[in-house]
């Protein structure tokens, strides 16, 4: 189970191996975190993986609906 952790005046999530693996996420990687209307928490790898394209296209899965409203 993924576990908050203090991070100087910020949070870090830690990813169990098996999830990183299965995402081909390594350390260093960058990633795009959202909050969106719903209160879930949106995180998506910021690299292309098929080779190019838009990451946050080809990574987002269908069912996602769009944001209304982006709040940082």
């Amino acid at each position: 189970m993924p576990k908050l952790c203090k991070w100087g005046n910020s949070l870090g999530l830690r990813v169990p191996a098996y999830v990183a693996d299965c995402a081909h996420l390594k350390a260093g990687d960058q990633l795009s975190v959202r909050l969106l209307d719903s209160g879930d928490i949106l995180v998506r790898p910021m690299k292309p993986r098929n080779g190019g394209g838009n990451a946050f296209a080809e990574s987002a899965p269908p069912e996602v609906a769009p944001v209304k409203q982006e709040v940082w």
